[in-house]
């Protein structure tokens, strides 16, 4: 069973992570279960979503689990003749966010001509699908090119509609540079939305709420809290939970002394809060 039950991978730049929050990710933490397809961070209310693959052909196989880029990762064969119109999809919604950002690996296997290139497209509910600027992807036999790393999406006037985000094939072409087969298996894992909420409160509250101290650390350090915590969660910047506590209370001691110099994330959720609140933790 895979270790890490939750990640996130947040917006930093320079120094500063602003207010980007999970909106929505699927990081398959395990491999069998109803809800081992759902979505395992984000906003309480997308937690019941979960990742699909879809299209004109209605005799796909099933989504499968295998290994991913650190565990499980989602599975599926059956691409073949797939180009713009075989597809994963998502879906999340949230009414009051913008500056949306899409993170995904993608591996597809060239020994069973797996499908080579994607492209991103989102819409709303009722809309039509919308490439995404610079959206391309080439996948490989590799967790490493086929790779979004908070990729821009322009979503707006969502309101309280569902938003769809879909990785489509965008050509036949298989990884090996033949012809996408019956048998070519395409995996997609770690999957991230965030964004950035427009009420403007993520400072606020954790100035007047929550502080680390030390920060910068080594590692060892204290999270204080006005309001009690639902649960924290501290992640590196690939996505992977380094640490977890449910219902920690308004004092959590953090003790990891192996932990390699950088930036990380702390993300929390109050007791009277549904949002996750992230803020940076640097190592030294």
């Amino acid at each position: 069973m895979k270790k890490h039950l939750l990640f996130a991978i947040l917006i930093i730049s320079g120094l500063s992570l602003g207010a980007q929050t999970v909106i929505s990710g699927w990081s398959f933490p395990v491999n069998n279960g109803l809800d081992s397809l759902n979505a395992n961070t984000g906003l309480t209310g997308n937690l019941s979503y979960d990742l699909r693959y879809e299209g004109t052909d209605t005799t796909y196989s099933v989504i499968y689990l295998t290994d991913g880029a650190t565990d499980y990762a989602a599975a599926a064969k059956k691409w073949d003749n797939g180009s713009d119109a075989k597809f994963w999809s998502v879906k999340f919604k949230a009414a009051d966010y913008n500056d949306f950002k899409v993170s995904s690996k993608q591996f597809s296997s060239d020994a069973e001509n797996g499908p080579r290139d994607f492209k991103l497209q989102w819409k709303i509910s009722g809309g039509t699908f919308t490439d995404v600027p610079s959206g391309s992807i080439n996948v490989s036999n590799n967790w490493t090119s086929g790779v979004l790393d908070n990729l821009p999406v322009p979503v707006t006037g969502q309101g309280t509609s569902s938003v769809y985000i879909r990785w489509i094939m965008s050509s036949n072409t298989s990884v090996n540079g033949g012809t996408v087969a019956a048998t070519g298996e395409s995996k997609i894992d770690d999957i991230l939305v965030t964004a950035v909420s427009t009420l403007g409160t993520n400072d606020i509250v954790y100035s007047n709420r929550l502080s680390i101290t030390p920060n910068p650390n080594q590692g060892r350090f204290k999270v204080l809290s006005t309001v009690p915590l639902q649960e924290a969660r501290i992640l590196d910047m690939n996505g992977k939970t380094i640490s977890a506590a449910i219902n920690p209370g308004s004092v959590l001691s953090i003790d990891l002394p192996g932990l390699s110099k950088g930036t990380y994330v702390l993300t929390v959720k109050f007791t009277d809060q549904e949002s996750w609140y992230s803020r940076q933790i640097l190592v030294n």
